[in-house]
C-alpha cells in the first residue's frame, strides 16, 4: 500500500491517479469555470458562512473528476471531460452572467429538458462542493452530527484509483430480501416460547 505522499508524487508524475481525482486532468477554460461556479452557487447559495464556488476553487476540483475521453466510464464519476464541457459550453450558455434570481429559470428549463443529465449534474456538484476541505470542516463545526462527517464519500484510505470503479455491477445472485411480514420465526425459538 502507497503512503500518502507516495501516492501524491505518483499523481504527480502524471503515472497514476491520484485518490479523489485524476492526476492528467484537463483544465476548464476561464469561462467554463466561472459557468460551473455559477452552477454551483444556483444549487448551494452562498448564505449564513457557506462559502461561494469560486471562494474555493471547486472548478479546478470538478475538472480532476472528469474521466478522460479515452478511459472507461464508470458508475461514478460518470461523466467524461467532452460531455461535461459540453454541457457548459451549449446547456448553459451565459449562466455566470446572470443573477441567481435568473438562474432558476434557465436550470428549470434545463431539469425539464433532459432530467437524467440535470440530476447528473446535480449530483456531481453536491460531490464536489461538499467533498471540499473546508465544506467538511464547516458540516464538522456548525452541525448536530456533522463531528462524524469525513466528507465526499470513499476513496478515503484505499490504494484504489477511479479508473477501474464501477466497472463491475454485483451479481443479481447476491443477497436476498425477506419483507418484513413474511419472517417467520425459527422452530427453537417457538418451542422456548410455547
Amino acid at each position: 500500500m502507497l503512503s500518502n505522499s507516495e501516492r501524491s508524487s505518483a499523481a504527480r508524475s502524471g503515472s497514476r491517479m491520484m485518490h479523489g481525482g485524476y492526476a492528467s486532468a484537463k483544465p476548464l477554460t476561464r469561462r467554463q469555470s466561472d459557468t460551473f461556479n455559477a452552477l454551483v452557487d444556483t444549487f448551494i447559495p452562498a448564505e449564513d458562512g457557506w462559502p461561494p464556488a469560486a471562494q474555493l476553487s471547486l472548478a479546478p476540483l470538478a475538472a480532476q473528476y472528469l474521466v478522460p475521453d479515452d478511459g472507461e466510464l464508470s458508475l461514478y464519476p460518470n461523466f467524461r471531460v467532452s460531455e461535461f464541457f459540453e454541457i457548459l459550453d451549449r446547456r448553459l450558455p451565459g449562466l455566470a452572467d446572470l443573477t441567481n434570481d435568473q438562474r432558476v429559470p434557465l436550470m428549470s428549463a434545463f431539469e425539464d429538458d433532459d432530467v437524467a443529465t440535470f440530476r447528473r449534474v446535480l449530483d456531481f456538484v453536491y460531490y464536489v462542493y461538499y467533498g471540499h476541505s473546508d465544506v467538511v470542516e464547516l458540516v464538522r463545526q456548525h452541525t448536530r452530527y456533522g463531528k462524524d462527517f469525513h466528507g465526499r464519500p470513499q476513496p478515503i484510505g484505499y490504494d484504489a484509483v477511479l479508473e477501474n470503479w464501477g466497472t463491475r455491477r454485483p451479481s443479481a445472485d447476491r443477497g436476498t430480501f425477506i419483507p418484513t411480514n413474511a419472517v417467520l420465526r425459527a422452530p427453537q425459538a417457538r418451542k422456548a416460547g410455547a
